[in-house]
């Protein structure tokens, strides 16, 4: 069952990512939304980028990472609010990390 994971928090002020992570499975979704973008910048996400096999869908917010200045890295793939949207029907499950 594909789950999509919706992370708010940085990893920097809460534990609400590596909780995020170590549940995890193949086909799940990541979207770094708010100051969860923040976690481009944190080491959990040179871990999840070595853990993934191409089998977990990482992403961010254009807009949300750019408000806060932060670049976005190659292995993630930049989307628009609308596309969280088509994300929350391909996906089984919804979970808010806040």
């Amino acid at each position: 069952m594909s789950t999509l994971h919706l992370v708010r928090q940085s990893a920097f002020a809460s534990n609400d990512f590596a909780q995020c992570l170590s549940v995890l499975d193949h086909q799940d979704s990541v979207v770094l939304m708010d100051d969860g973008c923040y976690n481009l910048k944190h080491s959990l996400m040179d871990s999840l980028i070595k853990r993934v096999d191409g089998s977990v869908n990482i992403n961010v917010i254009t807009s949300h990472a750019q408000a806060r200045a932060i670049e976005i890295i190659a292995a993630v793939n930049a989307i628009e609010m609308s596309d969280v949207v088509e994300l929350t029907f391909t996906h089984k499950k919804v979970i808010t990390w806040q």
